[in-house]
């Protein structure tokens, strides 16, 4: 009776890398691939929230924005500017007499 002895996992291993290196690209490319494609996803979703971020800024900027025109409408409006003008600071339209006209040179 006579023993063989089995060959251990590394040179199995080294035995195949050597006869079908094109597999080890592939893996590799297969790997690298995978990577790339995690990396890719990662930035998209960050990209996607910072724009997400970005829009609801500009949506609150935009209603300041329109709350503001309307105050400043309402706070220029003439009418409520000439009774300011009469009631506070005791300001009245001149008569057509006191007018006076500066020449212009």
């Amino acid at each position: 009776m006579t023993t063989t002895k089995a060959p251990s996992m590394l040179v199995l291993w080294r035995d195949d890398v050597v006869r079908f290196p094109a597999v080890i690209l592939v893996f590799i490319a297969v790997v690298a691939s995978a990577l790339t494609i995690i990396y890719v996803a990662h930035s998209h979703r960050q990209i996607t929230i910072a724009r997400d971020e970005l829009s609801s800024t500009r949506d609150q900027l935009d209603i300041e924005w329109r709350h503001l025109t309307i105050e400043q409408n309402a706070l220029t409006e003439h009418s409520r500017v000439e009774r300011i003008a009469m009631q506070q600071l005791n300001m009245v339209r001149p008569e057509p007499e006191q007018e006076v006209l500066v020449p212009w040179q």
